[in-house]
């Protein structure tokens, strides 16, 4: 059973991985920066699965790491230059001490993946430590979405407010941006490396632990696990992911706002992972890419139904598809092998018996 599951990942992992190598080669530079931006959705939703796919834990907060990763980077660029416009129209004259280390780009990539693991860990202590689970930690985590959005748009003179940062350049080399081709071929190198971690991860000792604890965590505490801690790590490595994933979504987007780092970033991802299949390598990077992609196209053909039209389709896959479009497929592909290989048992096992009924005959 567990072959044929990596069989049906790899296989689809290498078809993708392809396809999205060949798209740029072949779309316009329009359809290749929305795909570059499906790309780091799927990433996002890669940080996501770790914590409800693989250890049954709903974050409605999740956004809030991928912003601050977002964030960390979007000043880093808007310091280089001194004070920028939207500081300097409350009287700031001086960067404030505190976003100093921001004016160096190479250390706010550290820090934009360093913080919101931090800040991943801290939460997670507090909450798993006092055995929160279930619906309460859904809740907690929508609560600090909530909070760090009125933050940002609250503190305007050091993070813009509701209009975000906006102009914001594509990794400057020597004063220009890279080339759209070459950092979309960035966002998929990582994005790839992400999804072999998780891959490598989850096949671990560690992992199957994790995955344990999703299915029976009682158990797993009387075989002398403390699974606080396993929660703690993955909610850290999670929010590492997320804040990486806000970081590629800057340079990818040119501007970043509240809106994409509160409750609406956060459902949204949920969703791509509940449509593509939680709990499964490749769910989280087909849901992402196919409701974010179906969304666009929708947007396009019908600009006031569209919604509409997605929340339709959404629903309906809900319904009839509870695992996901990927969950589906893997049920269907063990299906499918688990009756060829009954099959071939029948078949060798009939053959054999006819073997052994000629032998009998003969020795007769």
């Amino acid at each position: 059973m567990r072959l044929y599951n990596q069989r049906i990942d790899n296989v689809l992992a290498v078809v993708t991985l392809i396809f999205l190598a060949v798209f740029p080669l072949l779309a316009s530079d329009f359809r290749v920066e929305l795909m570059g931006k499906f790309l780091v959705y799927a990433l996002f939703a890669l940080s996501l699965n770790l914590v409800w796919g693989y250890t049954g834990l709903l974050s409605l907060g999740h956004a809030v790491f991928f912003g601050l990763g977002g964030y960390m980077l979007g000043l880093a660029y808007s310091l280089q230059n001194g004070v920028p416009p939207f500081m300097s129209r409350f009287g700031i004259e001086e960067i404030p001490l505190v976003m100093r280390p921001l004016e160096s780009v190479p250390l706010a990539l550290l820090l934009g993946i360093l913080v919101p693991g931090v800040v991943a860990g801290l939460i997670g202590y507090f909450i798993f430590t006092s055995k929160v689970s279930g619906t309460y930690f859904s809740i907690i985590t929508l609560a600090l979405a909530m909070l760090f959005e009125m933050f940002v748009v609250n503190m305007q003179a050091y993070t813009g407010g509701f209009n975000g940062l906006m102009g914001l350049p594509r990794f400057p080399v020597n004063g220009e941006p890279l080339p759209l081709m070459t950092y979309y071929f960035i966002v998929l190198g990582v994005t790839a490396l992400a999804y072999l971690f998780t891959k490598w991860l989850m096949e671990t000792h560690f992992g199957k632990v994790v995955k344990s604890i999703r299915e029976h965590e009682s158990r797993i505490q009387f075989f002398g696990y403390n699974p606080a801690r396993f929660k703690i790590f993955v909610f850290t490595v999670s929010g590492m992911l997320a804040g990486l994933s806000g970081m590629l979504y800057v340079p990818m987007n040119g501007f970043i706002s509240p809106q994409d780092v509160g409750v609406v970033m956060s459902t949204s991802v949920v969703v791509w992972l509940a449509i593509g299949g939680r709990g499964t390598l490749m769910g989280p990077v087909l849901g992402a890419l196919a409701v974010n992609w179906l969304s666009n196209l929708l947007s396009e053909q019908y600009p006031t139904l569209w919604q509409l039209f997605l929340g339709a389709v959404v629903v309906l896959i809900v319904l009839f598809l509870p695992n996901g479009l990927y969950g589906t497929l893997e049920h269907w592909w063990k299906e499918r092998s688990l009756h060829r290989a009954e099959k071939e048992t029948k078949a060798v096992l009939l053959t054999e018996s006819k073997v052994d009924l000629k032998k009998a005959g003969w020795r007769a």
